[in-house]
């Protein structure tokens, strides 16, 4: 009896190469064994959460500590605090946010600033936001480990849809259903959200719920092509909404899906009996535009997309400006897409080295590809050699959805494909790379790919057991090769980590079969490939390279950004106990809390006991970014207040924080750090001990 399921109409779903119909009521057979009709569904749900609780491991690491040494689920990467401030104008019944919260991520439009991420994380805060201030800025992981869990969950079941629309009720194998926990195992970890992890921010929270909602989204519609019901409606409706509100290239890929499928029952391609499902879907879908437009248009001044003219970044960047001036202005382009099509699909695009851990992002920044100007580009993983399972395993899918004969009812997909697909024409045009916006991908990558696994095994049926050995080896294999690139990317040095988190992956790195070689020189250089460990004079310094290029960014520039360090020695960090003496008002004195050769750090009144930190001297450089001043904050009299002050010559950084807000910027000279006294201020010094430079010493022999 042939394993295949039961053939649909020419009318419904188009010819199928199935020689015959399979009696849905006969017994389900694997391997000569008939078993209960069950049987299949309780082998893929034990599969997929095998599959997704050994790659919860890794992922919640990196969410949650990544080197830390400290498992805090409200882990959280500035700038996290956007929708939070966006929840707070929507409780107070407006979108616009206190200026100058957002910082250089600020739209203006109507006097007011605005950011241009969508609200939906800002809606699931709203409960929490309503009653306490304790969890500002700190609720970016807990949302990131739930869209991951919606993302698990959804990839699950629109798996199990897939392979229904396709074979229908054709049993479940035990070597099926490892490959099945395999691929959802891939989706979730051996992809770009176990990086997004890695950095809990804002930009990364709205790239995990957009890749989250678009999968719920595709089963939902799935669920609607195959038996459209007023809940199924409904579901599809409030996923597509969520979409919409979060992200918009994945957000209008949601409503083209939805406007698609309507058209296909509008067609009676699902059966005269299922026209009347169009009308819903087509109101919901217009609806659901109407409305995304309306919160655009409230928040950056147009309907659709966005002017990267009105954003702060582009006030206070000169190279901003340069790559829009070389583009008449706009920010996408098709001049952009060999470089983009080069960065994303690029069939060697992973880092690969003989240290820890081995595979993962490449070691310089995605490079232009003819006379075009980018406005920035990092380290890239491309998606064929990043996740090598969802790029085969889709090719396959595309094969087996657009071939003139298709199996079972996999044609209506090819509606949700091409909707998904087009979800990546934005990243592709856009002349910005970074390894995020692989994110943009994956819904695509996800469906296509489930589409050719249940066709690869409905291949496999009409084979011996050694055949389908083979085949579940070689998809473990490539599963557990994107899992490792994509988690030794999130592990590995970025922009945004610690001098802690650095020095845990160096020394994690000389236990796991050694460090690299250190490069030593008394001066920094400006770029070095990542990874790179430099040593700065008689171990004074060792820093390990991010490979990010700050080149376009001058400021930032000439405070080495490329470079983290990994040991610094005492008299770096300085702490500094404050209390004012007297009552604060605007425009009185600026108080001088420390110095540092020329360089002052003081507190500037700018209102009734409120302050801000500044860094003053004559000897500062002129770059309109990163500001040498922080937002106000309060500081009551009498009341002792920590400020820490962190000085690295080698770096050519000064930082100085306290009260929740921070500075950093350009050092010159070579100090020394002194608390010279203020009359208005009671200071109590205290210098942390540094590092012994033992691991400098170590790597570089001099110990």
């Amino acid at each position: 009896m042939s394993t295949a399921g039961p053939v649909a109409t020419d009318e419904v779903t188009g010819a199928t190469d199935d020689p015959a119909p399979v009696d849905p009521t006969a017994p389900d057979v694997v391997d000569g064994e008939a078993g209960p009709p069950d049987r299949s569904r309780r082998r893929f749900t034990v599969a997929v959460v095998v599959g997704l609780v050994v790659v919860a491991i890794p992922y919640v690491w990196v969410l949650m500590d990544l080197w830390t040494g400290t498992v805090d689920p409200l882990r959280h990467v500035s700038p996290s605090d956007f929708y939070d401030l966006q929840g707070r104008a929507m409780l107070s019944g407006h979108l616009y946010v206190p200026d100058g919260s957002l910082g250089i991520e600020a739209f203006l439009n109507g006097g007011h600033q605005y950011t241009y991420f969508g609200i939906f994380p800002s809606l699931l805060r709203l409960p929490v936001l309503a009653v306490t201030h304790a969890f500002d800025g700190r609720l970016t992981a807990p949302s990131m480990l739930l869209a991951w869990v919606v993302t698990g969950l959804s990839s699950a079941v629109l798996l199990w849809r897939v392979r229904i629309l396709i074979r229908g009720s054709a049993v479940l194998g035990a070597a099926e259903a490892v490959c099945c926990g395999v691929l959802v195992a891939s989706v979730n970890a051996g992809s770009v959200l176990v990086v997004l992890a890695g950095t809990p921010k804002v930009s990364h929270e709205d790239l995990a719920w957009s890749v989250a909602l678009t999968v719920a989204t595709l089963f939902a519609l799935l669920g609607v092509v195959e038996r459209p019901s007023a809940p199924r409606l409904t579901l599809a409706g409030v996923v597509v909404l969520g979409a919409a509100l979060d992200r918009s290239p994945t957000g209008y890929a949601c409503i083209i899906a939805m406007l698609l499928v309507a058209g296909w029952f509008g067609l009676g391609r699902a059966g005269a009996q299922n026209r009347r499902a169009a009308i819903p879907l087509a109101a919901m879908g217009v609806g659901i535009l109407a409305l995304d437009g309306l919160v655009n248009w409230a928040k950056l001044g147009m309907p659709y997309g966005l002017s990267e003219a009105n954003q702060v970044w582009t006030q206070v960047n000169a190279h901003r400006r340069l790559y829009l001036a070389s583009n008449g202005g706009n920010a996408f382009s098709l001049h952009y897409l060999p470089s983009t099509l080069a960065a994303y699909l690029d069939p060697l695009g992973i880092g690969v080295s003989s240290h820890f851990p081995f595979l993962g992002l490449p070691d310089h920044p995605a490079r232009a590809v003819g006379a075009v100007t980018l406005d920035q580009s990092y380290p890239t993983a491309s998606v064929p050699a990043a996740m090598p399972l969802l790029f085969l395993l889709s090719i396959w899918g595309l094969v087996c959805a657009f071939r003139p004969r298709p199996v079972g009812r996999v044609q209506a997909m090819r509606l949700l494909l091409v909707a998904t697909a087009a979800g990546t024409a934005a990243v592709l045009l856009f002349g910005y790379i970074a390894d995020r916006y692989v994110a943009d991908f994956l819904p695509f990558l996800a469906l296509a790919s489930m589409i050719g696994l249940v066709d690869v095994w409905r291949r496999f049926e009409g084979t011996g057991r050694p055949a389908r050995m083979v085949g579940v080896l070689a998809i473990v294999a490539l599963g557990a090769f994107g899992v490792w690139v994509n988690v030794g990317a999130a592990i590995t040095p970025s922009g945004l980590w610690t001098s802690a988190q650095a020095g845990a992956f160096v020394r994690a790195q000389q236990a796991l079969g050694g460090a690299p070689p250190v490069q030593r020189g008394d001066t920094l250089p400006e770029w070095a490939p990542a990874g790179t460990l430099f040593a700065t004079g008689s171990c004074s310094g060792l820093y390990v390279s991010n490979g990010f290029d700050y080149s376009t960014v001058p400021g930032q520039q000439l405070q080495h950004e490329t470079w983290i360090p990994v040991e610094q020695p005492t008299g770096t960090v300085h702490v500094l106990e404050v209390t004012r003496n007297g009552a604060i008002e605007a425009g009185g004195p600026p108080a001088v809390l420390a110095t540092y050769g020329t360089t002052s750090v003081v507190l500037e009144p700018t209102g009734t006991d409120r302050v801000r930190l500044a860094l003053r001297g004559p000897d500062l450089p002129d770059v309109p970014y990163p500001p040498s001043v922080t937002p106000s904050v309060e500081l009551r009299p009498g009341v002792p207040t920590y400020f820490v002050i962190t000085t690295d010559p080698h770096l050519h950084t000064i930082e100085a924080s306290g009260q929740g807000v921070a500075v950093q910027f350009v050092l010159p000279g070579d100090g020394p750090f002194a608390v010279p006294g203020d009359p208005t201020l009671h200071i109590v010094t205290q210098t942390p001990a540094g590092s012994p430079m033992a691991l400098c010493r170590q790597l570089t022999g001099t110990g």
